[in-house]
């Protein structure tokens, strides 16, 4: 799934449950990430990033084991991330 670019915000709960979720790009219009968004989704591998880091919420991916991914030159990244790590877009498999 693609985020539109006209989303700010993801809201608490968004994705929770969604078990064919594999992969997700999030816009750089996104500055704030709530809590559990991702909450059980079991089959999510590749969250891409393509902005600064937002603000992450409690517990983001709860039940959830994916990698995060972000562009070369974005700011505000360590090396996790809503406690998974991170990588660089050109390292995704």
């Amino acid at each position: 799934i693609t985020i539109p670019d006209s989303v700010t915000s993801i809201v608490h709960d968004a994705f929770e449950g969604c078990t064919s979720l594999t992969s997700v790009t999030v816009p750089n219009s996104v500055a704030s990430i709530g809590n559990e968004v991702f909450k059980n989704c079991n089959n999510l591998t590749i969250v891409t990033f393509l902005g600064d880091r937002p603000k992450a919420g409690e517990k983001v991916f709860s039940g959830a084991s994916p990698t995060v991914y972000r562009q070369l030159g974005t700011k505000g990244w360590g090396k996790t991330w809503g406690g998974r790590p991170v990588k660089l877009i050109s390292e995704k498999p």
